[in-house]
């Protein structure tokens, strides 16, 4: 048996083969890998068969067919990191070359070769469980060189003996050392592989969040140069790729105007190496402005000092502007975008307090739009918001710089007029808001009248806080409103125990319908050709348990203002359509009843068919059934009360004007009127016994209504020679304390007697009852 040992010469020929193999790794690993990794595992397990021929061909220790070599850690590496493929490739290329060597040692070769490869994919299969890799991989060299040398027991007695006494203990020492140095190097460069992999998937997905976001992203040298920018910088700024270089940021920031500031905000960013924050607006390439919140975030280089700076602009132009239409909406009203009630205290409050410092007074007026609840109900809420809207401009052109005009409800305005040193400059400005409201306003080709009641509150005198100043000038206008509307009124104390007995004359109006505190008492009319009676005219009263009885002009204005109205007039049409079948049934067959219909009641859309039901309810016929409207229909209701009155014309229904002469309505006027009689007021009648101008202006309206074919009452009739004058004038009706008082149902039976004695009657005609 001949035995050579290995030689430096040899040692070098198998580094020299694993060091080839480790740069062949590194340099072709990166190719590779860009193979599926089946391919991948195909070339592994060719590399490292390859790589173990080439350390076979000089192995370190050869005697008579025998050799040693690293063959077998090769052929288990590859197993570990290309899995069976690699490895059963490796084990059939090193396998193949022992098998054609032959000679006393190629059981023994083939065994550990196997062996390895099997050693290799049990540690392919576990090696991820290990806490310890550099550990694990030492011991599995040992392991492979431990199975390598147990083979050696298939030799000869003689030469295992020598093997395992000479060349065992160095397979256990250098094994475990070259598993470690070969799985170290392809340890690095896989992972290197899946770091560059992993860097160029981030740096891809970098690009393209960068590309694709809504943000303004750049990047700019320590000076304020541009070196780069996404395309939504480039296109909302108008930079192109090729002029950014040329551009800088502070520039586009719109810093030019404000450069220590930017210089400020640069310094913080390199030397703090720290992002900062800030808002700036932007100016578009298309000339709009919007608001940024910017971001500077420096970029360190590998030696910890700042070499560029990133920036970042996030777009915050919608939430600013929700943010003040919030703002908006709390602060100032939705419709007229006038200050609201929360706005006016907080500039009251600061008034006041401006006032105590320099000794001037402020004024609280509260104006409110006459009839405005009228125009909702009739024209719609469409329309009443086109007329505030309109109110509010023109009070606004009336406002000072200084002043503040607020709305702080539906109908109600406020202005705050502030350093007020004398009273008439304030007169003066009250009285350019009554003027200004003195003609109409044309809204959808309607004319419109919205007149306003004002009250008038002053700071110190009537009251210590903004609230008390807002609430006693609504006083104020209220009491405007109870004495008729459409003038102003400083507050005083009274007006607090006057608005307080409205309210409590309001509330108990509004029960009084259902108590039954409401009655009815009719009013005689004389025809004085017939000396018949005509008919009778309806008049509401009310008896109250604790107040008495509350007079009609003291209640019927409250009733308008609350709304209450609306109820109360269909109970006194019902009612006097009720108590008139009564009357015709008993006493008079071809009585008419006259009922007072107020403009509110009018105005409503379905206040005709109200009617209409009502007759075919109480089923007394149209003709019987006379409506008296008030002058006031010209000014404040003409062409949406029209409508009805045709309609209740059409339907039989008889109209009368009340009250004329007193209000704005002229002859001419009685041609678009639907009306078949006329009602003088007893202004008039009182005084044409005397020699005056009432005198003959009664008997000319007489004839001329008469020539138009309407027929005439004249109201208050209280003396023989009135009534004289009247029949002589050509007057039908007349109704008064000479005719009738008032009387109730009962009391017409007493009058129906006296009718059936022509004597008795005669009397009752011309003297008046008690």
């Amino acid at each position: 048996m001949t035995i050579r040992y290995e030689t430096l010469e040899d040692i070098a020929i198998n580094a020299s083969v694993l060091l080839t193999f480790i740069f062949l790794f590194h340099w072709l690993y990166p190719l590779v890998s860009k193979f599926s990794s089946r391919w991948v595992s195909v070339i592994f397990g060719i590399w490292f068969g390859v790589t173990g021929l080439g350390v076979m061909i000089d192995p370190l220790y050869v005697t008579d067919g025998v050799f040693v070599d690293f063959r077998t850690v090769l052929v288990a590496l590859a197993g570990t990191f290309g899995g069976g493929i690699s490895g059963t490739i490796a084990m059939l290329i090193v396998g193949g070359y022992r098998a054609y060597v032959g000679g006393t040692g190629v059981v023994s070769g083939l065994g550990g070769i196997v062996t390895a490869m099997l050693f290799g994919l049990l540690m392919n299969r576990y090696e991820a469980r290990f806490r310890k890799p550099t550990l694990a991989y030492a011991v599995f060299g040992l392991l492979v060189a431990i199975e390598s040398a147990l083979w050696f027991l298939v030799l000869p007695k003689e030469l295992n003996q020598y093997l395992f006494q000479h060349i065992a203990i160095y397979m256990c020492v250098t094994y475990p050392l070259v598993v470690i140095i070969i799985r170290y190097f392809i340890t690095h460069e896989i992972r290197k592989k899946e770091t560059e992999g992993k860097l160029l998937e981030s740096e891809e997905q970098y690009r393209t969040l960068v590309e694709h976001s809504n943000d303004l992203i750049f990047r700019c040298d320590l000076r304020g140069n541009l070196l780069s920018a996404n395309k939504k910088f480039m296109d909302d700024i108008g930079i192109e790729a090729k002029e950014l270089r040329d551009r800088w940021i502070f520039d586009v920031l719109g810093f030019r105007e404000d450069l220590t500031r930017w210089q400020e905000l640069l310094s913080e960013t390199v030397y703090g190496k720290t992002p900062i924050t800030f808002e700036k607006e932007v100016v578009h390439k298309n000339g709009s402005t919007h608001l940024y919140v910017t971001t500077l975030s420096p970029v360190l280089g590998m030696d910890q000092q700042v070499k560029s700076i990133t920036g970042t602009c996030y777009d915050i132009t919608r939430i600013r502007n929700s943010e003040r239409h919030i703002m908006q909406l709390s602060l100032y009203d939705s419709l007229t975008e006038l200050p609201n009630r929360k706005l006016l205290m907080e500039k009251l409050n600061q008034a006041i307090a401006v006032s105590d410092e320099q000794s001037t007074r402020v004024a609280v007026v509260v104006a409110d739009l006459d009839n405005f609840k009228l125009v909702n109900d009739t024209r719609g809420y469409a329309f009443g918001d086109e007329l505030l809207n309109r109110v509010a401009q023109q009070l606004q052109r009336l406002m000072s710089p200084k002043d503040t005009l607020a709305r702080i409800s539906e109908d109600e305005f406020v202005f705050l007029l502030e350093g007020i040193d004398q009273l008439h400059h304030l007169l003066t400005r009250i009285q350019t808001i009554q003027d200004e409201f003195q003609y109409p306003q044309f809204i959808r080709n309607e004319q419109i009248y919205s007149k306003m009641s004002l009250g008038i509150a002053l700071y110190p005198g009537d009251g210590a806080s903004a609230e008390e100043l807002i609430k006693n000038a609504d006083t104020a206008m209220y009491n405007v409103k109870a004495m008729g509307k459409n003038h102003y009124r400083f507050y005083n104390n009274e007006m607090r125990e006057a608005l307080l007995k409205r309210g409590r004359l309001e509330e108990a109006l509004r029960k009084a319908l259902i108590h039954n505190e409401l009655i009815l008492q009719f009013q005689p009319q004389r025809d004085l050709r017939t000396n018949q009676i005509r008919g009778f005219e309806a008049l509401i009263r009310w008896v109250h348990p604790q107040m008495g009885t509350v007079s009609p002009l003291e209640f019927i204005p409250v009733a308008e203002q609350s709304g209450a109205i609306i109820p109360i007039g269909e109970w006194v049409i019902r009612t006097a359509c009720e108590r008139n079948k009564v009357i015709q049934k008993s006493h008079f067959p071809h009585s008419i009843i006259s009922v007072n219909i107020s403009t509110i009641q009018l105005q409503r859309p379905d206040f005709a068919q109200m009617v209409i039901d009502i007759l075919l309810e109480t089923q007394m016929a149209p003709e019987y059934l006379e409506l008296e409207i008030t002058e006031s229909i010209m000014m404040e209701s003409f062409h949406s009360a029209i409508g009805n009155l045709e309609t209740l014309r059409d339907y039989g229904v008889s109209i009368a004007l009340d009250d004329f002469g007193t209000g704005y309505s002229s002859l001419s006027y009685l041609k678009q009127l639907p009306i078949g009689t006329l009602k003088i007021d007893k202004s008039f009648v009182k005084d044409i016994t005397k020699e005056s101008v009432d005198d003959s202006l009664v008997e000319s309206i007489i004839i001329l209504v008469r020539r138009m074919g309407i027929q005439i009452v004249a109201e208050g009739v209280e003396t023989q020679e009135q009534l004289d004058c009247l029949r002589q004038w050509g007057c039908e009706y007349v109704q008064g304390y000479l005719i009738s008082k008032p009387l109730f149902e009962l009391e017409i039976r007493q009058l129906a007697a006296e009718q059936l004695g022509q004597s008795g009657f005669t009397r009752a005609l011309e003297y008046p009852h008690a």
